[in-house]
């Protein structure tokens, strides 16, 4: 066999084993303590790990053998104004690459209400403006989960996907979402078998294409939901915004490390959506 045989069998059997050979990412954190969906990073505790250099958002994905917990935190008046308009979208890539074809948008806004709503006016109370628009923000769409319709789910229907999002006390909006992994994996996590995956967190500009959902989100009808104790329609009412943020809190917006993520961020408007992917394999931790 000639040398140039030889060298095109090596190369050729690289190629195959880089393709074939696991994707190795850093463990993630594993969730020892109980997370609720309910816009309180208080079970979290910011600021949170990771996030961009400006300190408009943070956020902090973790799981255990159930699920994985995302949260997403912003002191940022912009990008807060582009979540609660344009939604926040949730992927998980079960391959660890960067894959929509699984994830979530929430709140839900069809590209006509978005293009259409009005939101107050200059003499709109901020403060009110804001309470309303989480009152509004009561629906989000699925799709490509296992053993889950692609479909708009009711924030009261907790028996698959859970979210939540209010302010707490130090003017933070807060995005929580608790994801079953049987609705992710096609197996149980084990210590053997812990796969590495990725998690992307995007925050939509307020115009243009990139408000525009899946098609197999377009034309979904909303699930009746129930037992949610009130959902998210009871979260701002009666005594204000929440609070339960301890030590400061994300108010001086330090203390933030970077990690795991691509991000580009810009301004109100159409500047661009934010754009985080966290690659990590699923913690995992026995009796």
């Amino acid at each position: 066999m000639s040398k140039f045989s030889y060298l095109f069998i090596f190369i050729i059997s690289a190629i195959v084993f880089a393709n074939c050979s696991p994707t190795n990412f850093p463990v993630g954190k594993y969730q020892s303590e109980p997370i609720v969906a309910d816009g309180n990073a208080s079970d979290w505790g910011l600021p949170l790990r990771f996030g961009n250099e400006t300190s408009s958002l943070q956020y902090a994905v973790t799981n255990d053998r159930e699920n994985i917990y995302v949260s997403v935190a912003s002191n940022d008046q912009a990008t807060q104004m582009k979540i609660l308009r344009a939604g926040i979208k949730v992927y998980i890539d079960i391959k660890g690459k960067k894959s929509t074809d699984m994830g979530l948008i929430y709140p839900f806004k069809d590209q006509d209400e978005m293009t259409n709503r009005r939101i107050g006016n200059r003499n709109t109370d901020p403060i009110a403006m804001k309470q309303k628009m989480i009152l509004d923000a009561d629906i989000f769409s699925t799709t490509g989960f296992i053993n889950m319709d692609n479909r708009i789910y009711d924030l009261k229907d907790t028996s698959h996907i859970k979210v939540g999002m209010n302010y707490d006390t130090y003017n933070n909006l807060v995005f929580e979402a608790i994801i079953p992994l049987k609705n992710v994996l096609p197996t149980p996590i084990t210590n053997a078998k812990a796969p590495s995956i990725s998690v992307g967190i995007i925050v939509n500009n307020m115009g243009g294409m990139d408000n525009r959902q899946p098609a197999s989100m377009v034309g979904m009808n909303r699930a009746e939901g129930g037992g949610m104790g009130g959902g998210m329609r009871g979260g701002m009412g009666g005594g204000g915004m929440r609070g339960g943020m301890g030590g400061g809190g994300m108010r001086g917006g330090g203390g933030m490390r970077g990690g795991g993520s691509t991000m580009r961020s810009g301004g109100y408007g159409n500047s661009g959506p934010i754009v985080n992917w966290y690659q990590f394999k699923l913690a995992y931790q026995p009796d």
